[in-house]
């Protein structure tokens, strides 16, 4: 650290020690007054001197207790940010409310509280209403557990009191001290009869460990929490104060000061004794000393911002300095420039800690932070926002140069990370925006680069998505449909289409599939495609399912006793509750069981659970049929079949696609027919387009089919009307066979 002005002050000290030092032949009262003058001279610079360097130390020491002090509060504030970030990542809002609503307590506990715990360590977990009673509790992992909720009680009602629920602070009483932060649900739910808005509590324990973080960043030695009136009676220690949550009063984080110049002024002292004889001498050893304090402050300071900005672990920036970089560098962008922001997760992380351990994770992350550092190099900024999150940009010239970069960085991702124990698989998903093609600002490129990140892992993961207009689109498109489908049944808004299913015979219709359809007030006709998995991901499929069996099973009645197929999602087959809701759903609406086969996909069967096998069996004995949709997309076969009473098995449209130009899938679509006839398990040709793909049925013995070629999915009326003409042209004396 520079010191203005300490050279010329030091000159002026050692001119007049040269001046001091040499006494001229003189008689003796003007010797000795000369000598008196001198010694005066030298009295006066020492104790000048020595008050200088006391004032020095003096403003040492407050410089850096300042420093000390303002690096720990912001140590104390990026460990608030960290449980507001995994609070959000956990807090997953609309999923913790419904769990909360339905009384599953297991479901939110596994979701929120035990993700809390163990993936971040923190000890308290709670969801309180607004009156600061418990709706949830999780102390150290354990469920229900409330020990700890009396001391902490209280500082929730002053917050909630005072109207500040999203809030977060120390909090700290005899019974215990801890970082606890408040985070309001934004939404309310009428299911929960509690007093709303609900908040969200978090403590993390101030214990030994956590002071010693929080102290780490600046080397902060022998930090202690102190509270009370003597909290701020510390002659031995500095220390800063912080507002108590608990009562409103003040607590003291106090440690042992660094004190340079304290330190500096003691080790001066044996210089300061012979100063009088070995003034010069003693002014060069003080000028050095000084220089190395301020050499030994300077690196102090710069090893406090590098620890500031940096990721503990991978040692990248953390996401408050790579957000500055950002900013800095989106200002500064040339007119002709580009700015590549690039988000980068990993695949199945998660999955990973559970499987291989936290160890592991750790390992994993640091060598895929190495790894982006390397490919980014000095030319960008790479860092990480935190879990599997790593970001990093680069400024560039041409597209060339940014294909090219990407495809490094693809590359140097792709090996496996030995762990130790074996290598991990590293699958990564990276979003791309640009700017200024893409964005006007650098949070508009953040934002943009999330969806990309978001498109990327939709289409599997593992691979790279560059922004395009459409994917905002799409996405704000997502979050319309997301919001509004959990009122969709309420609405009346959720219809079922009839798809034929035809006798290849002879060509008539024998029955239907139901199709669930959404008519959205503004986008108009949704498929399932575009809902079903969002509904799944909401936990709300079954009421989907269901809400769509019971509608079919009462139009149904209008088809003069035509067999009808609903399709049901795995998670709906898989509730132990499932076959009795069926039953029910029979018996009020009076449809004959016997008419009605539920259709799921052919990965159910790989299911060995038994309350499944339980499913299976009681279905049966109601005599409602199982089909096996789009069988042969996946990895069951008939022997797995053959472990499940299976009524039916349907051949996947992307088999007729080829059917009839690639003599192998010909012979795959036989081949299966023949072990479902030995098996006797009734055969259903999807996706059948074309009259060349229906003589091909007709000709190995398909029993039925249904597809475009036959009809779409229709209305009921338009089913209705379809049978009533198959029955008028029936009456007509047969011309040429039946045709279709």
């Amino acid at each position: 650290m520079p010191i203005p002005a300490s050279s010329g002050r030091f000159d002026d000290l050692e001119s007049g020690s040269r001046e001091g030092s040499v006494i001229p032949r003189q008689s003796g009262s003007h010797v000795h007054r000369s000598l008196l003058a001198g010694l005066a001279a030298l009295a006066l610079l020492v104790v000048g001197l020595v008050g200088v360097f006391i004032y020095a130390g003096m403003k040492q020491d407050e410089k850096a207790t300042m420093r000390e002090r303002l690096a720990l509060l912001a140590s104390l504030q990026a460990h608030e940010a960290l449980i507001q970030q995994a609070m959000a990542t956990a807090d997953e809002e609309r999923q913790v409310l419904r769990a909360l609503a339905s009384d599953d307590l297991s479901q939110l506990d596994e979701r929120f509280g035990r993700r809390l715990n163990e993936g971040f360590g923190f000890e308290f977990v709670y969801i309180v209403d607004a009156k600061g009673d418990v709706l949830y509790s999780s102390e150290r992992g354990k469920a229900g557990e409330r020990k700890a909720y009396g001391w902490i009680r209280p500082a929730i009602g002053r917050l909630l009191a005072e109207g500040r629920s999203g809030h977060a602070g120390l909090i700290a009483s005899r019974e215990g001290a801890g970082i606890m932060v408040v985070r309001p649900f934004t939404q309310q739910v009428e299911d929960i009869k509690a007093p709303q808005p609900l908040v969200a509590v978090t403590v993390d324990l101030l214990d030994d460990t956590l002071l010693q973080s929080l102290a780490a960043p600046a080397h902060l030695q022998d930090i202690q929490l102190r509270t009370g009136r003597g909290a701020s009676n510390h002659p031995d220690k500095v220390g800063t104060s912080v507002p108590n949550l608990y009562d409103g009063t003040e607590a003291e984080l106090a440690w042992r000061g660094s004190q340079p110049g304290r330190n500096l002024f003691r080790n001066a002292l044996p210089a300061l004794a012979v100063i009088t004889t070995l003034l010069s001498v003693t002014f060069l050893v003080m000028m050095f000393r000084a220089l190395r304090v301020a050499a030994a402050l300077a690196e102090s300071e710069a090893q406090a911002r590098a620890s500031a900005s940096r990721d503990y672990l991978t040692g990248l920036y953390n996401r408050g300095y790579f957000i500055e970089a950002l900013d800095s560098a989106f200002a500064g962008l040339a007119p002709d420039g580009r700015l590549v922001l690039l988000f980068i997760d990993l695949d199945d992380f998660k999955m990973i800690n559970d499987t291989a351990g936290h160890g592991a994770g750790d390992v994993l992350l640091k060598a895929v932070g190495s790894r982006i550092a390397t490919v980014i190099g000095d030319r960008g900024v790479a860092g990480r926002f935190g879990g599997d999150e790593f970001v990093a940009f680069f400024p560039a010239s041409d597209a060339s140069e940014i294909d090219l970069l990407l495809t490094r960085l693809q590359a140097e991702l792709r090996p496996p990370v030995p762990d130790g124990a074996g290598e991990i698989r590293v699958a990564a998903s990276i979003g791309v925006a640009e700017a200024p093609q893409d964005a006007i600002s650098a949070s508009d490129l953040m934002r943009r680069a999330d969806i990309a990140l978001y498109r990327a892992k939709d289409t599997g993961g593992n691979t790279l998505c560059r922004f395009e207009t459409q994917l905002e689109s799409e996405r704000n498109a997502r979050r319309e449909i997301e919001g509004a489908l959990g009122g969709a049944l309420e609405r009346g808004e959720l219809v079922i289409a009839y798809q034929p299913q035809v006798d290849v015979a002879s060509g008539r219709v024998v029955g239907f599939e139901t199709l669930l359809r959404w008519d959205h007030p503004r986008l108009g006709r949704l498929l399932p495609a575009q809902f079903i998995a969002m509904a799944e991901e909401m936990h709300i499929i079954a009421g989907l399912d269901l809400y769509g069996m019971r509608r079919a099973c009462t139009e149904a009645a209008a088809l003069r006793g035509m067999s009808i197929s609903v399709n049901v999602a795995p998670a709906t087959m898989k509730a132990p509750t499932f076959a009795a809701e069926v039953a029910a759903l029979l018996a009020d609406t009076r449809f004959d069981p016997a008419m009605l086969e539920i259709e799921v996909p052919e990965s159910i069967v790989l299911n060995t659970s038994d309350e499944l096998s339980r499913t299976f069996a009681a279905l049966r004995e109601l005599g409602v049929g199982v089909a096996l949709d789009d069988y042969g997309t996946g990895y069951a076969s008939l022997h797995h079949v053959s472990r499940f009473p299976i009524s039916r098995i349907k051949i996947d449209r992307s088999f007729m696609v080829k059917a009839c130009t690639d003599p192998d899938v010909a012979a795959v679509v036989e081949h299966k027919l023949k072990l479902a006839r030995s098996l006797r398990i009734n055969v259903t040709a999807e996706g059948v387009e074309t009259r060349e793909q229906l003589r091909f049925l007709r000709e190995i013995g398909m029993p039925t089919a249904q597809g475009y070629l036959f009809a779409p999915p229709l209305p009921i009326a338009a089913a209705i009307d379809m049978l009533r003409r198959q029955d008028e042209a029936q009456q007509v004396p047969a011309r040429g066979g039946a045709q279709v």
